[in-house]
């Protein structure tokens, strides 16, 4: 009889702790951008379906980037000097990818990302992979010829399509 009670307060115990528990909302991350340092910033940016969304989104970042910009151009953010140029939208097997440059002087200053596949809360954290891998090579590099990130294929190419054609739309 004795093991019958436990038995039975211990389910009701852990079935009450159960049902307690609260899992976490996902947050949208706010803008990928870096600067002319090479550093990048941990987040990415980008629509669903073609659409911007609201530059009030929640960032997941943990710490606040020097160069970070919300999601949109950089048009509004440019010195003398300086000239924005968007890459064309890249059509990915999990959504589109599409970026901008801001050029000083024939080279590549900074990269944001405009839009990025967010359908899933795995698009949003390999885009928070990958995309400040990729600005920095980019950066580095000064041209597309620049390697995929490895578990980001699709977006890998995506962002060297985008960033090749952007590229070819500054002469």
């Amino acid at each position: 009889m004795r093991r019958v009670i436990l038995t039975i307060a211990g389910t009701i115990a852990g079935l009450v702790a159960l049902l307690s528990f609260k899992s976490q909302v996902p947050t949208v991350p706010s803008a990928s951008v870096s600067t002319t340092g090479g550093s990048s910033s941990t987040g990415g940016t980008g629509s669903t379906g073609g659409t911007s969304a609201p530059s009030s989104a929640p960032s997941s970042s943990a710490a606040t980037v020097p160069g970070e910009f919300p999601m949109g151009s950089l048009a509004g953010t440019l010195t003398s000097g300086e000239t924005a140029i968007s890459g064309h939208v890249a059509n990915t097997v999990y959504g589109p990818v599409q970026i901008q440059l801001v050029m000083r002087n024939g080279k590549i200053v900074k990269v944001a990302v405009l839009r990025q596949p967010m359908n899933t809360i795995n698009d949003i954290r390999i885009g928070d992979f990958a995309f400040p891998k990729l600005i920095g090579e980019t950066l580095a590099t000064q041209t597309a010829k620049i390697d995929a990130v490895s578990g980001a294929s699709y977006t890998s190419a995506g962002y060297i399509q985008s960033l090749q054609s952007a590229l070819d739309n500054r002469a």
